[in-house]
């Protein structure tokens, strides 16, 4: 069975692309689909094919634009689709052209990534000679897509690609965003809660359309515990990281659940993604620290919390941690005291025992005692500034080690 233009109008009927001219030659039939980013593209036209592009090398050019559709029509071409946002005014002979010779034009929505255009005529092409009905050939070729693309994510994090290359032709293959990438995660805050799939769900098709309304090209793929997007960095960084906090808190409020969105670095090569998807872990832990008062983590911003998160990790750090708060556990586990607890509290309060013990709710006699007690066990003052900034960053390095 033999797709016509008809067939991807239908696949396109959710949003994706409108039919503004050239309704009488809906009966083309489809055999190909080309992408186009080039002024000259006549040597590879070919008979039956579906052209889409971005528009991009052809902006503001009516004669370019009006060759180009004589020259698909004269090849015997299927169909051209384009997006309009590069045109001031895209021109109105093109659509009369395309009227005048029965070609199918279609705008694509400047919203909607490649991804979502290509791939339905991808896997209709691929399915067409099956007999399946189109709706049914869409429904099992997302599925597939989603499998190839967390097949292919697991693959780059293992490190299973010698060459960038083949890395290249199977992202290239699968639709993934051209480089450079970051990848994103958006982190429900539930603890040890599981989200139900409805709240989920929910969310992801949230941020898919802030994605599509910022114009950002990306790919989403959703593990059974975590939803990643891998996108294209935006042509104004500083406007998007701005965009996306005010969406996380839009997020927050229509979901009705606390979210962190975690931005990796950026990956120059599909090979970089292991990198990536290692930063997003070391995020996801700093999301566990009380002090880490931000929501959306851009792996950049986050460079000294994670200098802290690896010192606390070093064995030497460790071990002076555990020799110099011992007597201090020891004396809270035989007496069910809460004296390294206090410490800690005092440490983040900076060494005021009044606000320590306001936020303790405990009397200035209790706080008193506490101290006095701490410093007993101890073997120091905590009046001496440079023992209150000793265990200052061992209280730290404490609170980075139990995340």
């Amino acid at each position: 069975m033999k797709l016509t233009v008809k067939d991807i109008k239908e696949l396109w009927n959710n949003g994706q692309a409108e039919l503004v001219a050239g309704a009488e030659g809906l009966d083309r039939p489809v055999a190909f689909y080309d992408m186009m980013e080039q002024p000259d593209i006549k040597p590879w036209l070919r008979k039956e094919l579906l052209l889409i592009t971005t528009g991009y090398a052809i902006r503001n050019d009516k004669e370019a634009v009006l060759t180009l559709i004589r020259d698909l029509n004269e090849a015997g071409a299927s169909a051209l689709a384009i997006k309009t946002r590069f045109f001031d005014r895209f021109p109105q002979e093109a659509l009369e052209l395309a009227d005048n010779l029965h070609f199918p034009l279609f705008f694509l929505d400047n919203g909607v990534g490649f991804v979502e255009a290509v791939y339905p005529v991808m896997v209709a092409l691929v399915e067409a000679k099956s007999g399946m009905e189109m709706h049914t050939r869409y429904q099992i070729g997302q599925v597939e897509k989603k499998k190839l693309d967390q097949k292919f994510y697991f693959d780059l994090t293992r490190g299973d690609f010698d060459r960038e290359e083949e890395a290249q032709m199977r992202a290239v293959s699968l639709y993934w965003p051209h480089l450079p990438i970051r990848v994103m995660e958006i982190l429900a805050s539930s603890g040890s809660e599981e989200v139900p799939e409805k709240k989920r769900e929910k969310a992801r098709k949230k941020t898919e359309g802030f994605l599509m309304k910022q114009n950002v090209i990306y790919n989403s793929i959703s593990f059974p515990k975590k939803d990643l997007i891998l996108f294209q960095e935006p042509g104004r960084p500083g406007a998007f990281e701005k965009e996306l906090e005010t969406f996380r808190e839009n997020l927050v409020r229509t979901v009705k659940q606390e979210y962190h969105i975690l931005v990796s670095g950026r990956a120059e090569s599909y090979l970089k993604v292991a990198e990536a998807d290692r930063q997003l872990g070391e995020l996801r832990r700093l999301t566990g620290i009380p002090t880490v008062e931000e929501k959306t983590l851009w792996w950049e911003q986050m460079g000294y919390e994670e200098l802290l998160l690896q010192i606390s990790r070093l064995p030497e750090v460790q071990s002076y941690i555990e020799e110099r708060f011992r007597n201090l556990v020891e004396y809270d586990q035989k007496h069910g005291a809460r004296l390294l607890w206090t410490l800690e509290e005092l440490m983040q309060n900076n060494g005021s025992r009044k606000e320590t013990a306001e936020k303790l709710f405990l009397h200035r006699n209790t706080m008193a005692y506490r101290v006095k007690k701490i410093e007993e066990i101890l073997g120091c003052s905590l009046g001496d500034p440079r023992t209150v900034q000793e265990l200052a960053f061992l209280c730290k390095m404490r609170e980075y080690q139990n995340i």
